[in-house]
């Protein structure tokens, strides 16, 4: 079942990215999640989905009883993260597909992952998920900014509930296939998302 799902998202966010006209065919080297730059259009993007390998110690999902690891939360801090900031290349934003500065956004926010189970890990762990570009897009900097630490379902509301900016996310099961992947990945709690969201893209998180 867990193969099942794992092949499902990943025709899932490679289907939305081919027919949201992301990805090109052109040469050039990927990266571990067969990710790249493409720098004669901007576009950041994925051929294949990544592997599933793990964090360098096993993490156990959270739950009510039992919480990811025996180490106590710590407070959050970005700085916690150790993540290295590079350029996108990029002309385009990911959720909008418009052409804008864009800058790169963690599809799991770092904040989210502190809540969801990352707050207990060690520091190495926890730079190795902030910069896995697994969970990195080119995202234009004033939707970013607009998301912010959101889950999916507060990201979705923000974008259109007419008390700012309001943006159409496009790749809606991209987004929430990566964000899912991500999570599966890292082992981290769904206990803060809606899981009607995520079924309308075939996806089960309870």
């Amino acid at each position: 079942m867990k193969k099942f799902l794992v092949c499902k998202v990943g025709l899932i966010v490679l289907g939305t990215l081919l027919i949201s006209g992301i990805t090109h065919s052109h040469s050039g080297s990927l990266n571990a999640e067969g990710c790249h730059n493409n720098r004669k259009t901007g576009d950041y993007h994925c051929h294949r989905s990544s592997s599933f390998s793990r964090p360098a110690r096993k993490l156990q999902p959270e739950s009510p009883d039992r919480p990811a690891t025996s180490e106590p939360m710590i407070s959050y801090d970005r700085k916690l993260y150790g993540y290295e900031s590079y350029p996108t290349y990029s002309k385009n934003g990911f959720y909008t597909g418009r052409s804008c500065n864009t800058n790169i956004d963690h599809i799991v926010s770092l904040k989210d992952a502190h809540v969801s189970g990352a707050g207990r890990w060690t520091f190495a762990e926890r730079a190795t998920f902030s910069n896995d570009r697994l969970n990195h897009i080119p995202s234009c900097s004033r939707v970013n900014s607009s998301k912010g630490s959101s889950t999916p379902s507060d990201f979705f509301r923000k974008s259109s509930d007419g008390r700012g900016m309001e943006y159409e996310i496009k790749p809606k099961c991209a987004y929430l296939g990566i964000y899912y992947q991500v999570k599966r990945k890292y082992q981290l709690s769904f206990r803060n998302n809606d899981s009607s969201l995520f079924a309308s893209c075939d996806l089960e998180i309870d």
